[in-house]
């Protein structure tokens, strides 16, 4: 094995170089690892760079049979493919000795690639193998090596759009290919803020993004998909630099003037709804006013806000008695003029959506259906209004306990705490409305419980709301408080860790609770919550062996 090596490195005539030749070196790598031990790194290196130059020098050889895709690999396709494999299985197999060794051949890759990309040959058959080998060759040869991304990030993002190959490969259908390129891109960023602004702050790098994130979104059905990981850890590599405000950058990085919401953006949001610190209030509150009127076509943007303003509100509550705490949460927190905003909106929003779900409810009577099949129009319809209406009784919900919390904190006896949510959700008539919602309905399962939670933190310690509540006539024919209090079976209490919810029951009319009932702490549909699992600590793929 070694003086065939030898020998192969040896050949400067790389046209004599077959390609079984080189399967036979890949080979030896796997058989008898060693070899890459005892054979000389700097002739190995200088044969496999004379390689790539030859390649690239004759890259239209590869165009044998493009216009035949059923006609069998031409034997330069096959070289270029066996080429690129040794390329990254060397890297992969001694990354001390070869990285930096390699480093001339980046160049040379990256222009094959130029060609490889154009839009004839990107997914032809011919070339399918050839590229994911050379995007994996060229990843590994970035790998937690700063030397070797200094040489790679100005061929790639340092230069006019239409120059680059990023955008030519991520029109590729196959995820197979698409996967290295995500993985390249992730190895040049990490830790690297200037190179990170470039994906935000440039025309080019806010196009890669977007690629990257509206294929993130096509993916959301097979989270099995590796490239699904790695833009995941793309975006959360570039919110850790600052979390408060990297991802509201990169959200606003992805608007388009054509577009509510854009794709770009709710796919960013539905990974910062996965993180554990959720981004600023202010940039929360501006969205959730800016969408709210838009709900026709930005509800799923919406319930996300929802969702992070309530794990925003959770930390607030659970920082509130740590002194520690104090100034970053003055610096950020809600204040009673954006709150008492926030719940005009809900209430607002509520009656609105509760008219929608009446008005669907009634056109699909089952008395009057004509088929036992549901329509996918009125499922989809029936599962936006459900979260609607639960985030926003949850968000009241959690508003309360975040002012009642602050006032606790502060020491105020005469602070108002959340009484002025309290009074606005009366004077702005939310009760019947509210108690709408309590009635069981089959197919909004979770919003009778939260409702009923809300319900007891507005009668709290609030004479007023307790007098109008006693004489209100509850839509939907609710039982009347002032009569009987709202039956639920007892059942196991469930909630999040620090949340309001952690203590519920039945509402009478004093504020009071009897009993318990279980409440769903997730309820949002498949295809609007994510958790995106996966190690978030791991920075890159060290080994693109195809596998």
């Amino acid at each position: 094995m070694d003086g065939q090596a030898q020998f192969q490195f040896q050949q400067t005539d790389m046209a004599l170089v077959s390609g079984e030749e080189v399967e036979r070196l890949i080979a030896g790598l796997k058989t008898t690892p060693s070899w890459t031990d005892q054979a000389d790194t700097a002739a190995v290196s200088q044969w496999i760079v004379r390689g790539w130059a030859h390649l690239g020098a004759h890259r239209d050889r590869l165009d044998l049979g493009l216009a035949q895709p059923d006609s069998p690999v031409g034997a330069p396709n096959r070289l270029a493919t066996v080429w690129a494999r040794l390329t990254r299985d060397l890297v992969s197999a001694g990354p001390t000795k070869y990285q930096d060794a390699l480093r001339p051949a980046i160049a040379h890759i990256v222009k094959l690639l130029w060609f490889t990309s154009a839009v004839a040959r990107l997914d032809h058959p011919h070339f399918k193998a050839l590229n994911q080998s050379s995007l994996q060759a060229l990843s590994n040869l970035n790998t937690l090596n700063p030397r070797a991304i200094e040489h790679t990030w100005p061929l790639l993002m340092d230069c006019d759009a239409r120059q680059s190959i990023l955008p030519r490969l991520l029109y590729t259908r196959n995820n197979r290919v698409l996967l290295p390129v995500g993985v390249l891109v992730l190895n040049c960023v990490h830790g690297d803020r200037g190179r990170i602004d470039s994906l935000t702050d440039t025309p080019l790098g806010r196009d890669v993004m977007r690629m990257l994130l509206e294929r993130l979104d096509a993916l959301l059905d097979d989270q099995t998909e590796m490239v699904f990981e790695v833009i995941v850890k793309l975006v959360r590599e570039i919110v850790a630099l600052e979390p408060a405000t990297e991802g509201p950058k990169l959200y606003h990085s992805q608007a388009t003037p054509s577009q509510v919401l854009s794709p770009g953006q709710l796919a960013v949001l539905k990974v910062l709804d996965s993180l554990a610190l959720p981004p600023s209030s202010a940039f929360l509150l501006a969205e959730f006013a800016r969408l709210a009127p838009r709900l026709d076509s930005a509800w799923q943007g919406f319930v996300l806000l929802i969702h992070l303003l309530v794990s925003r509100i959770e930390i607030f509550i659970a920082a509130a008695p740590s002194s520690g705490h104090k100034d970053a949460l003055e610096e950020d927190a809600m204040d009673d003029p954006h709150v008492e905003e926030v719940v005009r909106t809900s209430i607002r929003i509520l009656k609105e959506v509760s008219d929608q779900r009446s008005q669907l409810m009634s056109s699909h009577d089952p008395s009057r259906a004509t088929s036992s099949r549901p329509e996918p129009e009125g499922e989809d319809k029936k599962r936006s209004i459900n979260q609607i209406l639960s985030g926003l009784v949850k968000l009241i919900t959690h508003l309360i306990e975040l002012k009642n919390s602050a006032a606790a904190s502060a020491g105020h006896p005469d602070s108002r705490g959340a009484a002025f949510i309290q009074d606005l959700v009366r004077t702005m008539d939310g009760f019947p409305v509210i108690l709408s919602f309590t009635k069981f309905d089959v197919d909004f399962p979770y919003l009778r419980e939260h409702a009923i939670v809300l319900l007891k933190y507005l009668l709290k310690n609030n004479p007023d709301n307790q007098a109008v509540i006693r004489d209100l006539e509850p839509l939907n024919a609710v039982p009347t408080p002032t009569t009987r209090t709202v039956e639920l079976q007892p059942g196991r209490a469930e909630s999040e860790s620090g949340s309001p919810l952690d203590k519920h029951g039945v509402v009478d009319s004093s504020g009071s609770l009897g009993g318990y009932v279980s409440l769903a702490t997730s309820h949002t549909s498949r295809d609007q919550r994510r958790s995106f699992e996966g190690n978030p600590n791991k920075p890159c793929y060290d080994n693109c062996d195809g596998k």
